[in-house]
């Protein structure tokens, strides 16, 4: 037990003496959690006619590809930057005078791929600025309204949205902090009425089918 011990400890410790002596202007594999907070505008929630607490969070697995054959000067490269995998959770709350609150949930399944700038100051230090290409493959919601007896419980879902994400990351060997906006246009169907869509929920007055998903995601992960 004392020998996986000590190995795990000398792994470790090389990893991280890895990161701290890399620059980072290579290759890099990511994975990140954080915090989501839906823009005012997502599913018009701006038009709606109570105030509503917008909230959630989000996972990510990505790479920074870099380009090291484009000379663009010391500590400064061009590269593709790839989320496989992103999850995005979104969750809405509201009160009514009459039947207390209101909970909606909702979720977006997306990948995302576009072109990166790193810059590297110092040693340790690295800078990205990015902006993506976003496919959501699937995403959903669900209302639910506890205290409403006459307020039935509604599902959605939806495939193949589109929309792009633009953002940095702030990288200090092994850590990554990420700042990003997303957005996605998606048509959510109600699943107990074919051909009827969710649409911007929270603005009465919009007829259209697909929903605007848009949120900020403040994130911390490693990087290596």
């Amino acid at each position: 037990m004392k020998k996986i011990t000590t190995l795990l400890i000398v792994i470790c410790i090389s990893f991280i003496t890895y990161a701290q002596e890399n620059r980072g202007l290579d290759n890099r594999f990511y994975v990140r959690v954080g915090y989501a907070k839906p823009t005012g505008s997502c599913l018009g929630v701006d038009q709606f006619y109570v105030d509503v607490k917008r909230t959630g969070g989000m996972f990510e697995l990505g790479s920074i590809f870099m380009i090291n054959n484009l000379d663009l000067g010391d500590g400064l490269r061009l590269g593709i930057n790839v989320d496989y995998v992103e999850f995005a959770y979104l969750h809405f709350s509201w009160e009514d005078f009459m039947y207390g609150e209101y909970f909606f949930h909702t979720g977006l399944l997306s990948t995302k791929v576009g072109p990166s700038i790193s810059y590297n100051p110092v040693s340790k230090l690295v800078i990205d600025a990015f902006i993506k290409a976003k496919i959501s493959w699937v995403g959903g919601g669900f209302l639910n309204a506890p205290d409403d007896p006459e307020e039935d419980e509604s599902s959605y879902i939806g495939y193949m949205g589109f929309g792009f994400s633009t953002g940095l990351n702030i990288r200090y060997g092994a850590l990554i902090v990420g700042f990003d906006f997303n957005s996605s246009n998606i048509k959510l169907e109600d699943r107990d009425w074919p051909d009827e869509y969710l649409g911007n929920g929270f603005d009465f007055s919009d007829t259209g089918d697909k929903s605007k998903m848009s949120y900020f995601t403040i994130s911390l992960g490693v990087n290596f």
